[in-house]
């Protein structure tokens, strides 16, 4: 049998991502708002049209409708499009990079569950549980499927710690510990709870020197992107008359930050990985974990408090997943180029 050219593979990753990302806007849309994501079918959100197969078709359906719904006329964002493109994208570049293989698919998937979490941390200030949740799993099942088949690159730490369950615990350990700092410091919530377990995430699938790459990257893109973003809405704001001078200088209605004792405990609860088991057996039909979610027991393990987002607050999770997907194809030659220049060898002093 010939063997199927690379070019070939690339144009099926292509394909089969845009027709993920035709899914994944569904997942954008009802995963946060708690609807079903597959009963009913796609429809437009104004009027509840039912959309037809060439309606449907990913990137076509949006060119064929001239980006607006055919029975109601209402305007169809350009996420939706966007989204697509973008999943399509990704798949082929990550399958023309690293071949046809197990790796690409654990890339694709993680890159898939990047992607919800990009834009619905945009629109909402959240990122469901669930995202990270399966960003996770496909980190550690990869990583055990290549632990189980006797990879170098995958020995266990220790010779008993699965490398994923390591990273993973050093990267929540770290937001943590930035959590607990913004708290102490500056008497604010400096990290979403949802950042650290996209962090745990993170570092399940990428080695850890690529992980923090990835979080360098972002911390820097949100430095430069985030102030620029800051600057304009002030100026916005102030020109426009749609603030006052208060609220431009300190937003509104920002909740009370967490208990640093609140902190602690959720953060333990990450890194030990009680917060998945909780879910897990709350719904199994445990009482206690049922309890424990809707915070019947006390503490709840995430606190999600309603607010109007100000004119500062900017999600954090956006850039990470910008720094992840960056880290994925040059995370490991950043990491030798930095390391080149901190740590010269003879030849270099």
């Amino acid at each position: 049998m010939a063997e199927v050219p690379p070019a070939l593979w690339t144009a099926f990753a292509f394909v089969v991502g845009a027709a993920i990302g035709s899914f994944l806007n569904v997942v954008v849309y009802r995963l946060p708002r708690g609807q079903s994501l597959v009963s009913p079918g796609s429809r437009c959100p104004h009027c509840g049209h039912a959309l037809g197969a060439f309606e449907n078709v990913p990137l076509l359906g949006f060119l064929w409708l001239r980006a607006r719904c055919r029975h109601c006329g209402a305007p169809i964002s350009w996420r939706y499009p966007l989204l697509e493109a973008l999943t399509a994208a990704l798949f082929a570049v990550v399958v023309g990079t690293f071949g046809a293989d197990w790796l690409s698919v654990a890339y694709c998937l993680f890159g898939a569950a990047l992607l919800v979490a990009f834009f619905v941390d945009l629109e909402l200030f959240i990122i469901p549980d669930e995202v990270n949740a399966f960003a996770l799993a496909v980190g550690v099942a990869y990583d055990v499927g290549r632990l189980a088949a006797g990879d170098p690159a995958h020995a266990a730490w220790g010779g008993w710690l699965p490398r994923s369950i390591g990273g993973a615990v050093v990267c929540a350990c770290f937001f943590v510990v930035i959590q607990v700092i913004g708290l102490v410091l500056f008497k604010k919530e400096a990290m979403g709870d949802g950042d650290v377990k996209l962090a745990r995430a993170i570092g399940a699938m990428l080695p850890l020197g690529a992980a923090f790459v990835s979080f360098a990257l972002a911390i820097a893109l949100g430095a430069v992107i985030g102030t620029v973003i800051v600057v304009w809405r002030r100026v916005a704001a102030q020109a426009h008359g749609s603030a006052t001078e208060g609220e431009v200088e300190e937003d509104a209605g920002e909740p009370a930050p967490p208990s640093l004792g609140e902190v602690l405990l959720n953060g333990l609860a990450y890194i030990l990985f009680f917060d998945l088991l909780v879910t897990v057996a709350a719904r199994a039909g445990a009482g206690w974990a049922r309890r424990m979610m809707h915070g019947e027991a006390g503490p709840t393990l995430e606190v999600e408090d309603d607010f109007r987002p100000g004119l500062t607050h900017i999600p954090f999770g956006p850039y990470m997943v910008v720094g992840a997907l960056l880290s994925i194809f040059v995370g490991n030659s950043l990491l030798r180029w930095y390391l080149q220049w901190a740590l010269p060898g003879p030849s270099g002093m």
